[in-house]
This record gives C-alpha cells, structure tokens and sequence, in this order.
C-alpha cells in the first residue's frame, strides 16, 4: 500500500469549505426570500395607492365631464324657446349649443307628438318613433335627467351613451324630451391623457362589465367584457378597491378602481405586474452579485485556514497510518501543537505502542483459532465416535448428486442385534465395534463411494453413477464379506449381521429428505423378512407406510376422543352350557379396521400401551357392573406392553377402585411374549399370580409351543387356536387334539378352544372332554349390553 492523498472532492477539507458555503447559500437565499417577500408587499402597496390616486382623479374628471354635460341639458331644458317655441327657435338654440359644446355628436327634441328636431340634422328613417328609444321611455319613466348605457348609433354605427331631461311647461305638463348624444370616444379621451408608468392606463367600463371608455378604441368597438378575466359583479358591489388579474392574453395586471355612480360603471387604473415589480428584480439581481462576491471570498479564506490548521495536519497523520497498516509500528507523528490535533498526535502515538503489543498477542491467537476452526470444520462434517462424514456431509455430498442430475444408489445399513451387544457386553464395548466396522467401511470407500454414519448403528452408503443391478449385488456381496466376518475386540470375538434398505435416485425421489426416508422404510421391512437382509425400495412399501400412519392417526384420535369399544365373546362350559368367561375384544367405534390390522400397529408406534390400560380399564369396570354374575373376563397383553413399568399399580388401583376380586379377570398372553423378552415376562406373570389375576397362555399351537414355561409359571388355562383346531380336528388327526387335551389335564389346565365354528367340532371336542369353547357356533362377539342375556341361556341346548 502506497502513500496515497484522498481524491480532492472525497477530502475533509472539500466537505468542510463546501459545508459552510452551503450554509451561508441557505441563508442567502433565506434573506432573500424575506427580502423579496418584503419588498413585493411594499411595491403592492404603492402600486395600489398610486392607481387608487389616478383611478380618483380620474372619476373626478369624469365627473366634471358629466357635471358640465348635465348642466348643459338642464339648462337648455329650462329655457323658454325649448319649452314654447316653434321649430325654428328649437333649432336655433340646438345649433348654438351644438356649436359652443362639441363633444355632443347630435342634441335634439323629441316632442310629445312624436317629431324630432336634431342638429345636425340626420334623415331618420320612416320607422324611428322616439317615444320606442331607450333614452325617451328612462327619461319620462324616471321623470329625470337620466344616461343611457352604450349602444350603437342607428344610422352612423358610432358608440355613443344619450344623456336625456324631460321638458315640461310652465304648468308642469310634461311636452317631450331634451337629449343629447356623446361619443364613447370622447369619454375616452377625458382619460387617455392619463399615463401610468410606462405600460399602464385607465378605462371604464359600465354595469354589465362592458368597456365604454379605453385608449384602445376596439375594445369599445368590440364592447369587450371584462367578466371574462375577473369577477365584475363582486367589483360592482364593493365599488372601490384593488385587484390582481391576467388579461385576455395572459398578461398580469396589478388594478386600483372606483366606481362612477351615474354611469353604473367603474373606471380602472392597472399597470403590469412585470413593470411594476421591475425594481424587485433588480434588487434580487443585485443581492445574488453581492452574495457571489461574499461566497468566493468566504470559500478562498476557509480552505486557505483550513488547509492550514487542518488539512495539512491531518495528511500526516493519515500517511503515518498507512505505514502502521503496511506493518511498520516504529512510525510516529511528529507533535508540536497542543491543540486538539496535537492531542490527537500524542494519542495516536500511545494506540501505536499499545497496537504493536496487542498486535503480537493477535499473531499468537490467530494460530490457535486457525488450528481450531480446522477442528471445529472436522466435527461440523464428521461424526465424533467414528470420524466417518456425518449425516449432514452426505445430505450436501447427496445435494450436489442431485443438482448434476446424475443417477445412482442410495444404502441404508443398520446392524442386527447391536443392542444385544451394548446391553450384554457395555456401551464401550459397542462403541469400539461401531469404530471397527467404520474403519471396515472407510476402506472400500472411493471417488463413487461415499459412507457416513446416519446415527446409533445406521451408515448411509451414496453409490454415485452406480445404476446396474450387478454392481449393486457386487457391492452388497462385498459388504457381506467385511462385516459378516467376525470381529475380534478385547479378546473377545463378535458376530453382527446387518439389514439393507436400497432406493434409487431419481427415480424414486430426487429430494434428500424423501430419499433417505424411502431408504429406511425398505431396511425396515428387511428387517422383517427371515430369507432377505437387503430390500429395494418401492411404492408399495410407501403405499403400506400411508396406511400405516394412517391407522396411527385414527389410533391416536380414538384414544383421545373415546372412539374404541369393547365387544365380549363367550367361553361355554360345555358341562352345563353356560357362559362363565368372556374375552373382551378391542374394536374401533367408527372404523371397521380390524384388530389383525390395527394392533401390530399400534405395538410398533407404542400406543399399545395407552391401548392395553383403557382396555384393562373398561374390562374392570364390565365386571363391577356384573359383580352379581360373577362372570370372568379376559383380556390381551401385547409383548410391548412390557415396556410399561407401571402397569401392576395401575391394575391394582383400578382393581381396588372398583372393588373388584382380581380373580375375576384373566390376562391372556401368548407365546411370543415369553420368547422375546422371557425373563421380564416371567417376572411380570409371576406379579400377576401373586395379585390373584387368573393367567391363559392364548394361541397355543402357533408358535414353537414349548411345554418348558408351563413348568414354572402358573397359568390357570390354555387355549388352542383356531388354526390348530381347524387342522387337526378331523379325521385322523383327532387323536392329536384328544392326546394335547389329555396332557394339559394331566398337569390341571382346562382348556378352551378357539375359532368353533361347526356343531360337528364341538361334538368332537365334548367327546375329548375339552372344557370350554370359544366362537361363532355359539356367539359372536357382543355388546356390554346383551352380556346379563346371554348369562341366563344353555347356549349348548340352543344347538
């Protein structure tokens, strides 16, 4: 890095001079607002005061005009010759005054009768009736001197206004009438002489806004209304003030006016608004010279002090740390001010020494955390008991498969019986196993095979490319021959099998997730199988999986909203043909899913054990109901519901709350609860025995049916099932059935046989003295309702 000065218009010294100069522009431009606001309202003032000046001289020379023209006709009205002269006389005295006034156009008498005498004298056309015009029918309507509003002149087209008098005799009777016409020119003139500035004038304009006087005579001619441009009638009312208008060519005007009473009219005094606010301008001009000035000078004396006292400073201490940044920290800046920059030079010094120290206890960190974050990264990908990739690592490794839209193999691998290991030999001992066959899959690991540990005893096995059913069973084959072989740890030598569950991509999925699920769901099902440890995933499997998860909700559901049943089937005595046991049934109130279907289900998923009380509930309850009968009931027990620790104090509390004998209820188990879990099984049946719970070994003759567990728990019945009964109980293999129901009395076990169906079964089972029987040839299963009926029937004699 170099020693480099800062672009001028990115330095402090720019940002600071252009800073105050942008202050002092506000402020210019603030004192200039003001300042031309000010001054605008002093120009309006004068403006107003000067026009309102003329428009008042103005109205009174109009008034004078009008005075002297008023005069005249009254005058003229009154005297003797006007009034009882003839037509000539009349005449005489028009001319005379036609003659000494000149801005009359015309002045005449119209009498009473109709005739006109007018000087000068004009040919009125046959049609013309005084008593019709305007100015005759006002002047004898008001019975006073009157002024007409402008009109145009019938014979000549001038624009003129008529000033009219009635004429009455000496007695008062009324004779005609003494007018007079004035050109609207000559009203013009009494105010054309008016200057306002350079660009100003006057006009007037009467009570329908129409120009009657105007140093322009075509908008007289034209009778121009103002009402386009303001609004006339709110002038006419108010009849003197001020106003701010454009023209009819958009022109403003600043107007003072007055009214003129006898005319109805207003006469107006305007000038521009650019003339008038023409000395503003020049003000505004010469305050933006003077302010330029200023700015110049205020900006050539700021950066000069400023590069002074700061910027040449501050370009030291910037190059010395620069140096510091490219590692020399022996660089100082050298201090002889004692200003804030010279505080700032000495503290720039001691951060300096500080920095170099701190700098060299940094070094020493950054080695340890580099060492760990290599450590940290490690763990984040790798599982810490195996080193093997973790799931995390397969899923991105997987991603990237994916995303290449490759084809290939995905393995879930869990190892059979692994908890057998850790709960007979300890978890260390299953942790240096799960380290040797991590080792053992590592080695067969390459470029197109990656492994990772899933969790616990599962490895996730990712086939990349790898597509062919030969190179998969290659690959299965070689993982058989590695963890197959027996291991040998602390001189002890183990044998594991695993099951394989095997899902291709894309074709199954091309999601991650769903890909690894479908993978477990196979190996699950290999686990099943006793012929296959490996299984391909496919949409049945997913299909089963639905239906089973489905079952679960409805499981759930029941459980939570009381949706299970109990149905209860008899178990006749065949001596007396009475029903003295029941088998109490679980069924689902609303779903006809069967218990072969819903209760595997519900061992896999644990509900089971929910399940298993509720029904060891209902049935105690049943047999309260029934205290009187002293009928018994029997119920299932699963091998899962082992896993229930506190079944016995929940049994005895139900028993106690109900204040039932426990005799009355039997517990039916079969053989593969004793065959999985054998010694909790039989501490548990012994618990039961000790309550007084009556025992049943169910299902005899489906399982490997050992003898060898009748020899040391106390079972109180023994029920073959239905598939023994349906096989041997015919022909010649009756004496198979006879010989078993021998050898169960020998040793005082009654039993029961399940799944009669047939009178001729039952005829053969009383003749080998079975002692009870167990199915649909007497009843089905039934409601707690119908139990107390059933009780009072000889279900034999119904046969």
């Amino acid at each position: 890095m170099k020693k480099n000065k800062v672009k001028w218009y990115k330095s402090l010294l720019f940002k600071v001079n252009w800073s105050i100069i942008l202050i002092l522009i506000i402020f210019i431009l603030l004192l200039s607002f003001f300042i031309n606001n000010l001054v605008s309202k002093e120009i309006t003032k004068q403006v107003k005061e000067k026009n309102l000046e003329i428009a008042t001289a103005l109205q009174d020379n109009v008034n004078d005009f009008l005075d002297q023209t008023e005069n005249i006709i009254n005058v003229t009205s009154e005297l003797e010759k006007i009034k009882t002269g003839n037509d000539q006389s009349i005449l005489e005295v028009l001319k005379k005054i036609k003659k000494e006034y000149k801005h009359f156009k015309y002045i005449y008498v119209a009498k009473k009768s109709g005739q006109m005498i007018m000087h000068p004298q004009v040919k009125l056309g046959s049609d013309y009736i005084p008593q019709d015009r305007v100015w005759y029918q006002k002047a004898i309507e008001q019975n006073e001197l009157i002024w007409t509003d402008s009109y145009l002149d019938a014979n000549e087209n001038y624009l003129m206004i008529t000033v009219a008098i009635p004429i009455k005799n000496d007695n008062g009777e009324f004779i005609g009438v003494l007018a007079g016409d004035i050109l609207l020119n000559d009203l013009s003139r009494t105010i054309a002489d008016k200057k306002i500035g350079e660009t100003g004038y006057a006009y007037i304009t009467n009570e329908k806004g129409e120009v009657i006087a105007h140093p322009n005579a075509e908008f007289i001619k034209n009778k121009y209304n103002i009402d386009q441009v303001m609004n006339y009638n709110q002038i006419l009312k108010k009849g003197k003030g001020f106003i701010k208008y454009k023209d009819s060519v958009n022109d403003k005007k600043l107007a003072s006016y007055v009214s003129i009473k006898r005319l109805n009219g207003i006469i107006f005094a305007q000038m521009e608004v650019e003339e008038a606010f023409a000395v503003k301008d020049q003000l505004q001009l010469m305050i933006l010279g003077i302010s330029l000035l200023v700015l110049i000078v205020l900006g050539i004396l700021f950066y000069l002090i400023n590069k002074k006292y700061l910027l040449t400073p501050i370009n030291k201490l910037i190059n010395s740390i620069v140096e510091v940044a490219q590692g020399d920290f022996n660089s100082k800046v050298e201090n002889i001010r004692e200003d804030e920059i010279g505080k700032l030079a000495s503290n720039f010094n001691y951060m300096i020494e500080e920095i170099h120290a701190a700098y060299q206890q940094l070094e020493a960190y950054n080695r340890e955390i580099t060492n760990l974050n290599q450590t940290l990264k490690f763990q984040a990908d790798h599982d810490p008991l195996t080193e093997l990739p973790n799931r995390r690592k397969f899923i991105r490794e997987l991603e990237i498969e994916l995303k290449k839209n490759k084809a290939g193999i995905i393995m879930l691998l869990d190892l059979d019986d692994f908890k057998d290991v850790n709960d007979t030999l300890g978890h260390i001992y299953g942790d240096k196993l799960l380290k040797r066959i991590s080792h053992t899959l590592m080695d067969i690991a390459n470029k197109n095979v990656f492994v990772a540990r899933y969790g616990g005893d599962e490895f996730l096995i990712l086939l990349k490319e790898i597509t062919s059913d030969l190179k998969i069973k290659e690959y299965i084959k070689k993982l058989k021959e590695i963890i197959e072989e027996p291991f040998r740890i602390n001189d002890k030598e183990v044998h594991i099998g695993f099951s394989l569950g095997i899902t291709r991509y894309p074709q199954d999925s091309t999601t991650t997730y769903q890909l690894i699920t479908n993978a477990d769901t196979a190996m699950y099902e290999a686990k099943k199988m006793d012929d296959k440890d490996y299984l391909y995933y496919n949409q049945n499997m997913k299909n089963k999986m639905k239906k089973k998860k489905e079952i679960e909700d409805k499981l759930r559901n029941a459980l939570n909203n009381d949706k299970f049943k109990l149905k209860y089937q008899p178990q006749v005595d065949l001596t007396d043909g009475q029903a003295k046991y029941f088998e109490a049934l679980i069924r689902l109130k609303e779903d006809n899913i069967s218990p072969g279907e819903f209760i595997p289900v519900a061992e896999e998923s644990g509900l089971i054990i929910e399940i298993g009380r509720w029904v060891t509930k209902e049935a105690i309850e049943q047999l309260a109901i029934h205290e009187d009968n002293e009928i018994k009931i029997s119920i299932n027990f699963s091998v899962q519901q082992l896993n229930d620790k506190e079944y016995i104090d929940f049994l005895v509390e139900e028993l106690n709350k109900n204040n039932v004998n426990p005799e009355l209820l039997e517990i039916e188990i079969t053989e593969s609860v004793l065959i999985e879990k054998e010694a909790e099984a039989i501490e548990f049946l012994n618990q039961l025995s000790q309550l007084g719970v009556q025992l049943a070994l169910d299902d005899f003759g489906t399982g490997y049916s050992s003898f060898s567990y009748l020899a040391y728990i106390s079972f109180d019945k023994v029920k073959l099932d239905k598939f023994i009964i349906d096989r041997f109980l015919e022909g010649q293999n009756l004496k198979t059935i006879a010989n078993l129901i021998k050898l169960f009395h020998s040793i005082d076990l009654p039993v029961v046989a399940e799944g009669v169906e047939t009178k001729e079964q039952y005829i053969n089972l009383a003749e080998m003295n079975c002692d009870y029987i167990q199915g649909y040839l007497f009843s089905k299963p039934l409601a707690n309702n119908k139990i107390k009926k059933l009780l009072q029937e000889n279900l034999i004699q119904e046969i």
